[in-house]
């Protein structure tokens, strides 16, 4: 599987987390192995320096990384769109 494809996966993953009780403890768990995912992820693609892993390493919140996957998933989109741009 491509990085990307991983991507999509677990952001449509913590999506579903994040509308779950947070107190729920099936949801604690989940999202900790949904986090180790996300940070590979992260780090094979941006590296450990990089601000969006720095984030996720540090925070314990599913609505945070929820923010930093939509940030990139929309940064992703952009970069798609202008290079089409410049293909035509």
């Amino acid at each position: 599987m491509s990085f990307q494809s991983d991507f999509q996966i677990l952001h449509g993953e913590i999506k579903k987390l994040g509308k779950l009780d947070q107190h729920n403890i099936n949801g604690t768990k989940k999202f900790s192995v949904l986090k180790d995912q996300i940070l590979t992820i992260l780090k094979a693609s941006f590296g450990k320096t990089s601000r969006e892993y720095r984030v996720v390493e540090l925070t314990n919140s599913p609505a945070t990384v929820l923010k930093v996957m939509n940030h990139i998933s929309a940064r992703s989109a952009a970069l798609t769109c202008q290079s089409f741009a410049v293909n035509i």
